[in-house]
């Protein structure tokens, strides 16, 4: 008995080793398991970490551009009476900003928005013309509606968009129905209410109201992606637009040419190719200060043939600013207003 007891006593100490070794070797791989998770959490939260460090540091990046460009058009104003792409805030663009930052890029562009066609001009208010001049202001305020309905008809039926005159008009008076807050619905001949808007397979109202931002434009009646942005084959009616102001006047100093033709119906795309060479030497740079530059490039653009509500001095500007840090970067854009040498932020977003 004693015998079988020393080797039952053996079998059990042999069973109970090998529990052990097999407890003690799942407890291990459960550790070891557990390491590998820690270290992978720990891994995913210094990335997550060191990811959302980049971004506050970006974005602080970004926004001190937009100051900087704020800055750049203060000063300009200050040197200068007028406004044309030999000034400081057009060449910003070329600037090496490499040296602000210990690591990272920034670039910055300020694009001039009074060289642009104010979409929301082809609209004034009845209200603001009721003053003690009210007859005369309201016959000035109906020729400065006409004629920025005039340069837009112009634009849109002019090379790279060709648009038939049943298209222009209809883009035209729906503009004026989406923008006109006091007409109600009463419906130019080719725009568009509420209730065509109300048709649509997704129905919204018609905005009786300014437009906004460009995006806007797709909601009007007849405005397409391809003619607000462009095709592989030529470019879009959004760069040449914006929503700032209401005046009606551009800076001839910084319109694109392709708003050059459009001021007049007497200009040719050569006429406008020979502004813009004269624009572009800087031999000329001091001519800009005044529009009489116009009429030395094109004699024949003077006296009542002269063009109409051009201005050589701009107070509405876009600043993009991007900051680029190794491979991940931010954008923010910025309207800005300058008036009497103070640039003030209207509005930004960060993309």
């Amino acid at each position: 008995m004693i015998r079988n007891g020393i080797v039952i006593s053996q079998r059990l100490l042999k069973n109970n080793r090998g529990m052990a070794l097999l407890i003690a070797l799942t407890v291990i791989s459960l550790i070891v398991a557990l390491t590998i998770q820690f270290n992978k959490n720990m891994r995913q939260s210094l990335q997550t970490s060191g990811t959302q460090s980049n971004r506050i540091r970006l974005e602080a990046m970004a926004r001190s551009g937009i100051n900087l460009a704020m800055a750049v058009l203060n000063k300009d104003a200050q040197d200068n009476e007028y406004d044309s792409f030999h000034d400081s805030w057009a060449l910003l663009a070329d600037e090496d900003l490499s040296q602000l930052f210990d690591e990272g890029a920034l670039t910055l562009k300020i694009t001039d928005n009074s060289g642009k066609f104010q979409i929301n001009s082809i609209v004034q208010s009845k209200t603001q013309q009721q003053t003690t001049n009210g007859q005369q202001n309201a016959q000035q305020a109906n020729e400065q509606e006409q004629d920025a309905r005039n340069i837009l008809w112009r634009l849109l039926r002019q090379e790279p968009f060709h648009l038939e005159d049943n298209a222009a008009r209809t883009i035209i008076d729906s503009l004026i129905d989406w923008i006109d807050v006091e007409d109600g619905d009463w419906e130019q001949e080719f725009g568009a209410e509420t209730s065509y808007y109300q048709s649509l397979d997704t129905p919204y109202p018609c905005k009786n109201g300014p437009v906004e931002f460009i995006e806007e434009l797709l909601l009007v009646k007849g405005i397409t992606p391809e003619l607000l942005f462009g095709t592989e084959k030529h470019s879009g009616l959004a760069p040449l637009l914006t929503t700032q102001g209401n005046s009606g006047q551009i800076n001839v100093n910084t319109a694109d040419p392709l708003l050059l033709q459009a001021l007049h119906e007497d200009m040719t795309k050569e006429m406008a190719e020979d502004m813009q060479t004269y624009r572009d030497d800087e031999n000329n740079t001091d001519k800009m200060a005044s529009t009489t530059w116009v009429s030395e490039v094109l004699p024949s653009f003077t006296g009542k043939n002269t063009l109409k509500n051009i201005i050589v001095k701009s107070n509405s500007f876009t600043i993009s600013s991007h900051a680029q840090l190794n491979s991940t970067g931010k954008d923010i854009v910025a309207i800005v207003q300058r008036d009497n040498q103070k640039t003030s932020l209207q509005s930004w977003k960060i993309e």
